[in-house]
């Protein structure tokens, strides 16, 4: 509608004198309706004022609550930080590295296992961005320090000073160096080597070493960054002022996020320190200091050998002034909304075509009308838009939901191999529900399959087919899993082994269910792929972070399967599934009958005697890890063989971990077949090249003797006489070794000089055969036969080529 009309129509609700001209008129109803949208704008601008006056008590409040709860956040996070370099000191703590093997040990001599430590130590400082150093002391066999380098100590000044971190504190704990004795600080200063000295300086935190020991002799020493640690604590203040620390339970302070405080943020400090003992019961309240008023925010922060406190002060200004900024938005909103109403009341003339018009035009870039040529109408056009958006995004939902499988797998892997260890459970529960799964109220249950019997089945499987055959496995186990379970996720490892995630209301009895699936997968995988299946059940777990944890458990109890039962289930509750069998011995007897025939480079004999003591080893109800252990043992006495007979096995086996390579193997048959292939039959092959060593020197010497006579008469019998052998032991060992006959090398020998001569001479035929130790009728035929022809037509076609 045009503004003219407007204006006409508006006449009908007024009554103006009919002497007013037509401009009059129009000024009125022009005035009339500003009036009118200025009457429309007043209630928004009483609004913003109103808000402005009476909610913003209320808003800062609420703002002021949601500080506390984000500071209360954020000092989780750094109460996860410290729990998780506690966490990772005292795994490295427990390493066998680090054991009672360190208190006598060489480092001098055994310069390999000193460059570990400190390669060690490196990985130590590197896994975590807070640790600045990380140090080694132990006090036997004599004083050493392992930083950078390996470093003996001689000053008694230093010794006592590293003594100092076994003596004080528990097991595990937490310092900042003695800063109470003076005495010790002053004859320390002077050595940057040392640690700190001082409580301005950064954290350290000590693990007395072996980690398991109860008279340690060592300890592991991680200094933390000054610098982070503060950046760390300046987070709980998420403003430019304010102040925050941390104290121990006497009020000391630990640390600062003012890295510049000064003295007048000292006795600020001091007085919230003092607020903070009177408001013990309260972990938020307001404090008054200097004409400002501070939201201040404490709490425990719980670590390994004593409980710490956290201090958080932010001026309330820093927390309210944006509620202020947000009222008088409001308030200049609503003066902008009085202009707005103006400005409409300019633009109400134009067409109402006109949002239309910018709609097609974001449709169909670059026109900025509809030409009238156009079958089709503006709606028509958004109508054909709108479909085909409709029509994307059915497309991409369709691809979501083909690939949402594949996502929820991999996620599920990620999570039970601790890849997923930085998230919380919280976080775990969200991103499970996201990919479909329904995990409140729920209880989970791991599974393990290990498939055996492959070796056995050459004739339907190849040694490539493992692949093949844990798919075919998977999917078995897929079906039989959708009659018990209603949340699942199967995982495929590729190697013959696979895991389920069971994931069932907590009200159900899982475990029973879950070992009469595993009854009923065991005889559908026998029945269809005529191979035996061990299943691994776990404990049910209430939370998802127990997982990773419970995989690992499951991975070391595999390897106490019986190795002669078939199927089997493995249950972690259940004691006597991995109790140690006292029957299993090992047959020394069989080992020395073994060696001798080993030693005697008798091939089948060796083999025979691999198949008894794999037999004498599986007959006792050994269980997996017993006869591994025995073959291990096995493979050490042939490679001391190796050794004793001259074959070096680093060589003889490319540089392979041997022992590696045979504890990734589980089944005997496996292990068999490994041994004949990859030990015994290289090593047979190997003796029996060094016992052609002299007959190679005496083909050698025949070969060369050839090479320097051919033009003479040459006969195998005179070659043998000159190496005291028989005709037939050399035309033996010369097609051995070079791998043709006698005559057959004296005709190549012949025949490539012969062909020289006919290449870079002008000679007769007749003299090139005498040349070469040939009569001429002979010659012809034979070169004939060997180049198909004769040496006229061979010399012609080489100089016309």
């Amino acid at each position: 509608m045009e503004p003219t009309s407007r204006v006409r129509d508006m006449g009908r609700f007024f009554r103006l004198p009919g002497r007013w001209t037509r401009r009059q008129k129009g000024r009125f109803y022009r005035n009339s309706l500003m009036l009118i949208l200025l009457i429309a704008s007043i209630p928004g601008l009483i609004t913003g004022i109103v808000m402005y006056g009476l909610v913003v008590n209320q808003m800062e409040k609420e703002f002021n609550q949601m500080h506390q709860n984000q500071i209360e956040n954020r000092a989780r996070n750094v109460d996860d930080q410290l729990a998780y370099l506690e966490m990772t000191l005292s795994h490295w703590a427990f390493e066998p590295r680090f054991g009672n093997a360190l208190r006598t040990l060489d480092f001098v001599y055994f310069f390999k296992e000193t460059q570990e430590i400190v390669t060690t130590l490196y990985v130590l400082q590197g896994s975590h961005p807070l640790i600045q150093s990380a140090q080694l002391y132990l006090k036997e066999p004599q004083p050493t320090v392992f930083n950078r380098e390996y470093n003996e100590l001689k000053d008694e000044t230093q010794i006592e000073a590293y003594d100092r971190y076994l003596s004080m504190g528990n097991h595990v704990y937490w310092t900042d160096w003695i800063s109470g004795q003076q005495d010790t600080v002053q004859s320390l200063t002077s050595n940057p080597s040392l640690l700190h000295t001082g409580a301005s300086d950064a954290l350290v935190l000590v693990h007395k070493i072996p980690g398991e020991s109860v008279k340690p002799f060592g300890a592991l020493i991680i200094t933390l960054d000054n610098s982070k640690i503060a950046s760390l604590l300046k987070t709980l203040t998420p403003y430019d002022e304010g102040l925050t620390f941390l104290m121990d339970a006497e009020g000391n302070t630990l640390i600062t996020g003012n890295t510049d405080a000064g003295a007048k943020d000292s006795v600020f400090e001091q007085q919230l320190k003092d607020a903070v003992a009177l408001n013990k019961d309260s972990h938020s309240f307001l404090f008054k200091y200097e004409d400002q008023t501070y939201s201040v925010s404490s709490g425990s922060l719980s670590r390994i050998d004593a409980d710490w406190t956290y201090v958080s002060a932010a001026p309330l200004t820093s927390v309210t002034s944006p509620v202020k900024l947000v009222s008088k938005i409001i308030v200049m909103a609503s003066i902008g909304s009085l202009v707005l109403g103006l400005l409409l009341s300019w633009f109400a003339s134009r067409r109402i075509y006109s949002p239309v018009a910018r709609m097609v035009h974001l449709l169909t870039p670059g026109r900025n009308e509809v030409s009238t040529d156009v079958k089709l109408d503006e709606f028509q056009l958004l109508e054909q838009h709108w479909n085909e958006l409709t029509s994307d995004r059915l497309t991409a939902h369709r691809q979501l939901q083909e690939q949402l499988p594949h996502l929820r797998d991999s996620f599920v892997l990620q999570l039970v191999q601790g890849h997923l260890y930085a998230y919380n459970e919280q976080d775990l529960r969200r991103r499970m529900t996201n990919l479909g799964f329904e995990v409140e109220g729920q209880q989970f249950l791991l599974l393990q399959m290990y498939f055996t019997g492959h070796v056995t089945l050459r004739e339907r499987f190849g040694s490539r087919d493992t692949g093949l055959i844990t798919f075919a496995a998977v999917n078995i186990i897929e079906e039989v899993a959708k009659g018990y379970f209603s949340q699942i996720s199967v995982m495929n490892f590729h190697d013959l082994s696979s895991a389920m995630l069971i994931i069932a209301p907590e009200k159900d009895s899982l475990k029973p269910q879950a070992l009469l699936w595993g009854e009923e997968l065991m005889e559908v995988i026998h029945r269809t792929l005529k191979m035996q299946v061990t299943v691994v059940v776990s404990r049910p777990a209430a939370t998802l972070q127990e997982l990773p944890g419970l995989f690992v458990e499951m991975e070391q109890a595999v390897v106490y399967r019986s190795v002669e039962v078939g199927s089997q289930i493995l249950d972690l509750d259940d004691e006597q599934c991995f109790s140690q069998m006292e029957g299993a011995t090992y047959p020394l007897g069989l080992e020395r009958d073994f060696i001798q025939v080993l030693r005697l480079g008798k091939r089948d004999e060796a083999e025979r005697g691999m198949e008894q003591f794999l037999t004498e080893v599986t007959r006792t109800d050994s269980t997996e890890f017993q006869v591994q252990q025995m073959m291990l043992q096995l493979l050490g006495s042939i490679q001391h063989v190796m050794l004793q007979t001259g074959v070096i096995p680093y060589q003889l086996f490319g540089g392979c971990n041997m022992y590696e390579r045979l504890s990734s193997i589980r089944e005997p048959a496996q292990m068999m077949q490994w041994m004949k292939e990859k030990v015994i039959r290289p090593y047979m092959q190997e003796i029996e090249l060094r016992s052609q060593e002299p007959l190679k020197q005496v083909v050698e010497r025949t070969m060369q003797y050839i090479d320097d006579n051919y033009s003479n008469d040459i006969s195998l019998e005179a070659c043998a006489d000159l190496e005291q052998m028989t005709p037939y032991a050399l035309s033996k060992a010369f097609k051995q070794i070079s791998g043709m006959n006698f005559i057959d090398y004296l005709t190549q020998v012949r025949m490539e000089n012969a062909k020289k001569l006919l290449r870079e001479t002008s000679m007769r035929i007749n003299d090139v055969a005498s040349a070469v130790g040939y009569q001429h009728s002979y010659f012809n035929r034979i070169f004939k036969k060997q180049e198909g022809s004769t040496p006229s037509q061979y010399r012609d076609q080489w100089f016309t080529s």
